[in-house]
């Protein structure tokens, strides 16, 4: 009789209470140097995991661990799982207050595997149709957004929707070092 349980546990996308390290934990922060501008250009992500595309707030977290094998991991601020693909680590994360387990945010950075991160060997694609993310330089963001990153946290929104007093914005959030690109935060934020 035990030995389902014993399966369940092990191959379940259960939720496991732990917190996030590494560039993800930026989602964490509460920044007040942030450079923030809005624009005019749609910041929607496509999310391309395997076959499926998991578009953002409409997709559970539960559905992103079956499709990839790995376990929700929940704190008490957000519900997250974490994967490394080709060198890059991506957290997928919906906020415990808004997202209610679906995907609102998504962190992408360069580093290494990080504590709580899977490996994950299929397809994994992230991207917002003509905006670079990773790759992006000061002079890219300036030709993109026509507004020149300052700081070391630039952040660029675009108000997507409105529903009686709530808006709906999606955002990228850059994270800078040195110049260089170091993180990119994509988010869905809805506020009154």
């Amino acid at each position: 009789m035990k030995l389902p349980l014993i399966f369940l546990t092990l191959f379940s996308p259960a939720v496991m209470a732990t917190q996030m390290v590494g560039f993800g934990a930026s989602y964490y922060d509460e920044e007040s140097s942030v450079t923030y501008y809005d624009t005019h250009k749609p910041l929607v992500p496509k999310v391309v995991i395997g076959d499926r595309l998991f578009p953002i707030e409409f997709s559970s977290l539960t559905d992103i661990a079956k499709q990839t094998g790995v376990v929700v991991n929940r704190d008490d601020f957000a519900s997250w799982l974490c994967l490394t693909s080709e060198n890059i680590t991506y957290w997928f994360i919906s906020d415990n207050e808004m997202g209610q387990g679906d995907l609102t945010a998504i962190a992408i950075a360069r580093e290494g595997k990080q504590k709580g991160c899977s490996a994950y060997k299929g397809y994994l694609n992230i991207s917002v149709k003509g905006i670079p993310l990773l790759n992006a330089s000061t002079d890219t963001l300036l030709a993109t957004f026509s507004s020149k990153p300052e700081g070391e946290i630039t952040q660029y929104c675009n108000d997507s929707s409105r529903y009686g007093d709530f808006t709906q914005s999606n955002c990228l959030q850059y994270y800078r070092e040195k110049g260089i690109i170091k993180g990119v935060i994509i988010s869905q934020i809805t506020a009154s």
